[in-house]
């Protein structure tokens, strides 16, 4: 009797789990349709009309890993500043290093940025650059980050340091996603 109980259970889990995912997959897909994308390439041929400070947000891949998006950000020298993997960490990169890349790319900007949030910006992104990439389930954790999350804090600690109340996570939950943060009132999709 409890066997089939608790084979009732974990079907109820699984099936819960299954729905979980497929919900958060369609809605990611239909905020994104919203938004204007760039190929890798435009990006690098628009590269002078993007601001140090823009997030960069990747479309969804069609990994386990890719499924989510990814989110960057561009560093003072226009540099893509990310945690990509477990493996690497905190990366610096080159915009040119995304050019083969089979996905999307959207870029969003800070309503209102200003040279002075900029400085706290780039501060507080030279402050995770000895962090460890790592998954956690509260966003506001910051011993080790990952993609998004790490978009998030620099953001919400460049905003404490001026004074703002910079909270990019558009759904409030314990995680945030790329696709929470592009979703954010606080950005503006930048077209070209």
């Amino acid at each position: 009797m409890k066997n089939k109980i608790l084979k009732n259970y974990n079907k109820k889990i699984l099936l819960f789990f299954i729905f979980f995912i497929f919900s958060l997959v369609l809605s990611a897909q239909s905020s994104a349709e919203k938004y204007k994308w760039y190929s890798p390439r435009e990006i690098i041929e628009n590269m002078d009309k993007l601001q140090p400070g823009d997030i960069l947000v990747l479309s969804k891949g069609s990994s386990f890993r890719t499924m989510w998006g990814h989110a960057a950000i561009l560093n003072e020298h226009k540099k893509i500043v990310e945690f990509p993997t477990y493996s690497i960490g905190y990366s610096e990169s080159p915009l040119y290093t995304w050019q083969n890349l089979k996905r999307e790319v959207a870029v969003f900007r800070l309503k209102n940025i200003d040279d002075n949030f900029k400085k706290a910006l780039f501060h507080e992104m030279d402050e995770t650059t000895t962090k460890p990439y790592g998954i956690t389930f509260n966003k506001n954790f910051d011993k080790r980050l990952y993609c998004s999350q790490f978009v998030y804090i620099v953001f919400k600690k460049a905003g404490l340091r001026v004074g703002k109340n910079i909270n990019l996570d558009s759904n409030g939950g314990g995680m945030v996603m790329p696709y929470d943060i592009m979703n954010s009132n606080l950005l503006e999709n930048v077209i070209f």
